[in-house]
C-alpha cells in the first residue's frame, strides 16, 4: 500500500499513475480537493469508512488481522485543524486497532523544530490534548530528527517534525512490532516515511500458558475451578497434582477466550451506555435510570480493574499508581520489553545459534550431554568428623517430619503473587487464590517430593551427624 500527499498532480491521471506504479486500485478524496492519494494490491482488503479533505480512513484487512488506518494531510490553518481532533476523537473511533499517519502540519514542542518563527503554543497544546485523550503513542521509528524543511538558504532555512506515525493501544498489541522509517529527502521539502508491520522473528513455537490473577476477580471463577478440580485421579500425589493442572490449564485457556475474548469491545460498550444513561439523567432524573447506571457504572469498574491487572502482571509490575487508568503506561513497558530478547547464542566452542529454533536446540543438547555424561565411580569420603554439632536430637526429628498445612501455605504466602510461575504456568498466585480447592493435592504433592525414600535417608543422616555429642 502507498499513500501519496498533496501529490501536485491533477486526479484526471490517477489512474495512469497507478499502472506506472503496479497498484491495482485506487482512492482519493477528490471530491475534497484531492490532495490524499491511497493505491494498494488485491491482496489487502481495503473499505472506505471516511474522506474528508484533510484525511481518509480506511478499514484494512489482510487475513486475519485488521485495523483502521487514518491518512492525513492537515491544514496549516489552526482552526481547520480543530475539525480533525473532532472528528478522529477517540469517542468517534471505536474499539478498531486504529493507525494515524501522515502530515499533521503542527509539532507536539519547540523541541521538535529547528529555525523558522516559534509555532503556536495553543496549536500544539490542542494537537497534544488530542493525543493524550486518545491514548495514542508514537510508534518506533528511525532516521533524520525533523522531517520537513522549507528549503530556504542561510538564517531562514528551518526544519521542523511535521509528519509522524501515532498507533493506539489495541494496535500496539496487534502489530508489536510495527517500525517506521524516515527516509532521506529528495524533490519533496518532506521526508517519505515507510512502516512497516513486521513479525516477530523471534517468536517460535506456541504461546506458553499463564495464570492471569485478573481472573479470580470474576465471580463464576471457583466455581468453574471447583468444577474442573473434583474430577476423580488415581495415582502418586505428584502425579495427581500435575494431572489435575493439566486439565485446568486447558479448561482456563476456553474459559478465558469465552469469558473475556472480548474485553475491550466489552468495555467499550458499558462506557457508551453509562454516558448515555448520565445524559438522560442530567436531562430528566428517575430513579430507574440512576439504579441502572450505578449498576452500569459498577460492572465497567469491575472490567477495566481486570484489564489493568492482567496488564500489571504482562508487565511484571510489583505496583499499580492509583488515580487514572495506567494502559498507556503498561502497553509502553510491554513493548519495551518485547525488545529485550535473546537474539544470539555462543557456545565456549565458538558455535553461534541465530534462531530461536537454534538457540532452543543448542541448550537441549548442551544440557543433554552435560547431565548424561558418565563420571567414574569414587569412593565417597567421611565427612562426618568435620560437621559440628549445632542442633539437637528433637530439632533433628522434627526437621525430618512431613511439613504441615501451615507450614506450606505460608511458604506460599512469602511469594509475590506476580513473580514468573513455574513451567506449568501456575505461580503461587493460583495456589493462594484457590487454597480452599487444592491444598489437599499440593500437600500430598509436596511431601511425596519433599522426602522420596532415598533423599530423606540421607537427610536423617546428616541431621544425626550434626546432633551427635
Amino acid at each position: 500500500m502507498a499513500v501519496l500527499l498533496e501529490p501536485f498532480q491533477s486526479v484526471d491521471k490517477i489512474q495512469s499513475f497507478m499502472r506506472i506504479l503496479q497498484f491495482d486500485k485506487v482512492i482519493t478524496n477528490e471530491n475534497d480537493g484531492g490532495k490524499l492519494w491511497v493505491f494498494w494490491k488485491n491482496e489487502v482488503d481495503v473499505q472506505v469508512v471516511h474522506r474528508s479533505s484533510q484525511y481518509v480512513s480506511l478499514r484494512i484487512s489482510e487475513g486475519d488481522f485488521h485495523f483502521l488506518g487514518n491518512f492525513i494531510y492537515a491544514k496549516c490553518n489552526r482552526y481547520e485543524r480543530q475539525m480533525i481532533w473532532e472528528e478522529l476523537s477517540s469517542d468517534r473511533m471505536g474499539v478498531e486497532p486504529c493507525l494515524f499517519a501522515g502530515d499533521f502540519n503542527i509539532i507536539r514542542s519547540d523541541v521538535e523544530r529547528c529555525g523558522g518563527r516559534p509555532r503556536n503554543r495553543v496549536a500544539m497544546d490542542e494537537f497534544n490534548r488530542w493525543i493524550h485523550q486518545g491514548r495514542l503513542m508514537e510508534m518506533n521509528s528511525q532516521g533524520g530528527k525533523f522531517t520537513w524543511c522549507n528549503g530556504q538558504q542561510g538564517l531562514s532555512r528551518a526544519w521542523a517534525k511535521l509528519d509522524r506515525v501515532l498507533l493506539d493501544a489495541n494496535f500496539l498489541t496487534l502489530f508489536p512490532n510495527a517500525h517506521c522509517s524516515y527516509l532521506p529527502r529528495t524533490t519533496s521539502d518532506h521526508c517519505p516515511m515507510f512502516i512497516e508491520f513486521l513479525i516477530d522473528p523471534f517468536s517460535y513455537g506456541p504461546p506458553p500458558f499463564r495464570f492471569q490473577q485478573m481472573w479470580v476477580e470474576h465471580p463464576d471463577f471457583m466455581n468453574f475451578v471447583q468444577n474442573v478440580w473434583s474430577e476423580s485421579v488415581i495415582g502418586s500425589g505428584l502425579f495427581k497434582l500435575a494431572s489435575k493442572l493439566k486439565k485446568l490449564k486447558v479448561a482456563l485457556r476456553e474459559w478465558n477466550k469465552r469469558v473475556f475474548g472480548r474485553t475491550n469491545n466489552h468495555i467499550a460498550i458499558l462506557e457508551d451506555k453509562v454516558e448515555s444513561l448520565e445524559h438522560l439523567l442530567q436531562r430528566d432524573w428517575d430513579n430507574d435510570i440512576e439504579r441502572e447506571q450505578v449498576r452500569c457504572s459498577n460492572e465497567l469498574y469491575s472490567w477495566r480493574r481486570r484489564e489493568d491487572i492482567r496488564l500489571a502482571q504482562m508487565a511484571k509490575i510489583k505496583w499499580r499508581m492509583d488515580g487514572d487508568r495506567n494502559t498507556k503506561f503498561f502497553h509502553v513497558w510491554l513493548s519495551n520489553k518485547r525488545h529485550r530478547k535473546i537474539h544470539k547464542l555462543r557456545t565456549s566452542n565458538g558455535m553461534e545459534f541465530n534462531s530461536p529454533e537454534e538457540i532452543h536446540l543448542g541448550a537441549v543438547d548442551y544440557f543433554s550431554e552435560f547431565l548424561q555424561r558418565s563420571n567414574p565411580a569414587r569412593e565417597v569420603p567421611d565427612l562426618t568428623r568435620l560437621i559440628s554439632s549445632v542442633i539437637n536430637e528433637e530439632d533433628c526429628v522434627r526437621l525430618c517430619g512431613f511439613p504441615s498445612l501451615v507450614e506450606v501455605k505460608e511458604a506460599l504466602s512469602s511469594i509475590p503473587i506476580n513473580s514468573s510461575p513455574g513451567p506449568d504456568g501456575f505461580g503461587a498466585g493460583f495456589f493462594m487464590s484457590c487454597w480452599e480447592v487444592v491444598k489437599v493435592e499440593v500437600l500430598e504433592a509436596i511431601s511425596e517430593f519433599f522426602y522420596p525414600n532415598a533423599f530423606r535417608d540421607f537427610i536423617r543422616l546428616l541431621l544425626l551427624c550434626l546432633s551427635r555429642r
